[in-house]
């Protein structure tokens, strides 16, 4: 029983953190597949121990795309998502369920929709006219993005026929067509190549501090593209629309989903071209069937299809749950999976000295042209192998064909080898017992699935270790990057981090190409960034199982960099959320004859080795919070960054450690955890008062009887250019 309660609550947390990067950031960290099977293995677990139940578990509630810039509006109806079949049993037991629902013996009449991977919508037309558009937000409230409509180039801003509704409220998503994603893709390509270049060159034109994302498909560019604050490349962006449901609706009426693409499209509205009607199940497979072979036609991305019933008049007496209607449902096309060969195993060496075995491949039908495959839209040439344990479970060799799946646009993984294709002279690959890049003896710790080099002189690790204690996320060193670190690690200038602040003018002018220009921008940086906070010289010390989130406790906690060195276990464990592993890689890092002696010469080039004092960050005095449901003045990220901008810290649960919980929900397995163990609940009002009064003490000149604003899209900041609580 407590073993599923900890399965739940961490498949929760881990699930929250990935629809936050697929939503938020538009920057899916895993396949589908992969999320749709973890939420699979939350819901039979919640099934199976409904003792656990939570209104705030990702299976209970529709992911939340909203983002600070925009107006919050409430939808007019809900809405929902779509739960999901993965197998024709899924399929028939959404069909008995809805049978059973509405009391009918008889086969269903069924609508078979193409699924768009795009970015939910929802247009409201008042008396035939466009009066706003919103995301998807979380089902109940979205973004108002109507100012960005100009960017749906097919959604008119009135409609158009002899049968207008007075009011209509229309769903469907938002997304960028396959060919225009390729031109914006190799725009950005070029873009990039030209800047790396002028960086490169050091020429004055070239902007040190741009960075371009590039996009992995069409879907993650279409949600970033609907949320643009920057109108000059807004209007670089080309979206359309479908629609493929109605929320509200006033003056007419529908009623059957298989009228619906003809009423809108006599509207001026886009909507589905494809669609077929399906007497049963067994026939709703086979339409399933049908356009899996046809969809690859399609100028957009689908990622399945979607079963609605047809008859509209059932819907109220099928019903909803908190996060599906029962009446449809989404049927998930598995990954595409190509055949490749494996002609090489490479080995990369990590900063941490940690070994990566990568798969490198061609066409297997094209055996030693050494061609890159075509896989979901994109040319693919290697694929991680993760460990040397791994390699054996799946009998991978060299020279062997094996499938790869790439669903996602996630890195490329190696499903299974195909046996027989297998040469006779093929044999088992064995892992190396040396580091490839230092010759050292590689070492396994006996809870590690991971080969390591523990040479800490070892050149490709300090090339590593260089590049990130330089990277934006530790030392901020702009114009550091990789290809810079890697010319003057290969001239023998920087043997480790601690060599970037004796460099000079004489050293950089040996870097291919660079000009006066380049070399007092990168000087300066390096002069920047000894100023930097306390958190950031940890995190970019490298030390293994450290991040951000890690460093910046162990900041708050000792306040200098030699009360942190000199911390004993039993200080260390006094933190909260830091573990064993944590605690044995930080005291074992200390231990380091090598490591001490880099950070003495930082102390000498006069690095920070403090935290900053001031009165902001004394506000929350190193109180721990944690927040469960949705508040409705800021995302939970402007809330964890304003808390830690006043000295607190939030937790991923609550303990007997946690201070405070801030509650924006009436149920939830947080709330019933914080009541057991008496951490103090604050509401939403409470949360925004203790901001208020941090703020006032911190000398920003908020008076005590001001209401807080609660709005996410004004953005003035305080005198001090510090995150106020009215940023939101």
């Amino acid at each position: 029983m407590e073993n599923a309660g900890d399965e739940i609550s961490s498949l929760r947390k881990m699930i929250a953190e990935y629809e936050r990067l697929y939503r938020i950031e538009n920057a899916p960290a895993i396949s589908d597949a992969e999320y749709d099977r973890l939420l699979r293995r939350l819901r039979d677990l919640e099934d199976a121990h409904p003792e656990f139940y939570s209104a705030d578990s990702p299976t209970q509630k529709v992911g939340d795309d909203a983002s600070s810039g925009f107006e919050k509006r409430a939808h007019l109806s809900k809405m929902l998502s779509l739960d999901n079949a993965f197998s024709f049993e899924d399929l028939k037991e959404f069909d008995e369920r809805l049978r059973r629902a509405i009391g009918s013996s008889k086969a269903l009449k069924y609508v078979v929709e193409p699924k768009i991977d795009g970015a939910g919508i929802s247009a409201v037309y008042e008396n035939g006219k466009l009066s706003r558009l919103l995301t998807r937000g979380n089902g109940s409230v979205g973004d108002d993005i109507t100012r960005n409509v100009s960017v749906v180039k097919n959604l008119p801003l009135e409609l158009s026929g002899g049968n207008i509704p007075k009011l209509l409220e229309v769903r469907g998503e938002a997304f960028m067509a396959n060919s225009e994603f390729d031109k914006i893709r190799a725009r950005q390509e070029a873009e990039f190549a030209a800047d790396e270049q002028a960086r490169f060159d050091g020429e004055e034109e070239a902007n040190p501090s741009k960075k371009i994302r590039l996009y992995a498909n069409p879907r993650n560019l279409a949600a970033g593209t609907l949320k643009l604050l920057d109108k000059k490349i807004l209007a670089q962006r080309s979206l359309l629309a479908n629609f493929y449901s109605i929320g509200k609706i006033e003056g007419a009426e529908i009623l059957f989903q298989s009228d619906l693409a003809k009423f809108l499209k006599s509207l001026g509205l886009p909507s589905v071209n494809w669609y077929s009607i399906a007497f049963g199940i067994d026939e709703v497979f086979q339409k399933i069937c049908l356009l899996d072979k046809e969809r690859g036609a399609f100028d957009f991305n689908t990622d399945g299809a979607v079963v609605k019933l047809d008859d509209m008049s059932l819907y109220s007496l099928a019903g909803w749950t908190s996060k599906f209607p029962r009446w449809a449902t989404a049927w998930k096309y598995k990954p595409a999976r190509v055949k490749v060969r494996i002609y090489d195993i490479t080995l990369q060496v990590g900063r941490t000295g940690a070994i990566t075995p990568v798969a490198e491949l061609e066409d297997a039908k094209k055996e030693g042209a050494r061609l890159p495959v075509l896989l979901s839209g994109t040319n693919v040439s290697r694929a991680t192998l993760h460990n040397f344990d791994e390699i054996a479970r799946k009998d991978i060799r060299i020279g062997d064909v094996v499938e790869i799946e790439k669903a996602g646009e996630i890195i490329p993984d190696v499903v299974r080898i195909l046996p027989e294709y297998r040469k006779e002279n093929a044999v088992a690959y064995a892992a190396p017992k040396h580091c490839p890049k230092c010759g050292s003896t590689l070492v396994r710790n006996i809870d590690e699935a991971v080969l390591r080099c523990i040479n800490p002189e070892c050149p490709e690790q300090m090339r590593r270790r260089i590049i990130h204690f330089a990277s934006r996320a530790c030392m901020d060193i702009d114009g550091l990057g990789d290809a810079v670190v890697s010319q003057l690690v290969s001239l023998g200038i920087l043997k480790n981090f601690a060599d970037i602040y004796t460099l000079n003018a004489d050293d950089l002018y040996k870097i291919k190409n660079f000009k006066q220009k380049s070399v007092e921008n990168l000087l300066s940086a390096i002069q920047d960034s000894k100023k930097r906070d306390l958190w950031r010289l940890i995190s970019g010390l490298g030390i293994p199982y450290v991040g951000e989130r890690a460093a910046k406790d162990f900041a708050l906690a000792f306040k200098s960099l030699d009360s942190f060195m000199s911390a004993d276990m039993k200080a260390l464990s006094d933190i909260s959320g830091v573990g064993e592993r944590i605690i044995f890689s930080v005291l074992q890092f200390f231990k380091s004859d090598e490591n001490l002696r880099i950070i003495n010469r930082l102390r000498e080039s006069g690095l920070n080795f403090k935290a900053e004092e001031n009165s902001q960050s004394a506000a929350f005095g190193g109180k721990i919070f944690a927040l469960t449901g949705t508040l409705n003045s800021m995302g939970r990220s402007d809330a964890k960054r304003l808390i830690e901008s006043y000295g607190g810290r939030v937790g991923s649960g609550v303990s007997k450690t946690t201070d405070f919980l801030i509650s924006a929900s009436e149920s939830s397995s947080k709330l019933d955890k914080a009541r057991e163990l008496g951490v103090k609940i604050l509401g939403e009002d409470e949360f925004l008062s203790m901001l208020k009064e941090a703020e006032a003490s911190a000398g920003f000149g908020v008076k005590s009887d001001e209401t807080p604003i609660k709005s996410k899209n004004s953005s003035p900041q305080n005198s001090s250019g510090q995150m106020s609580l009215f940023d939101f």
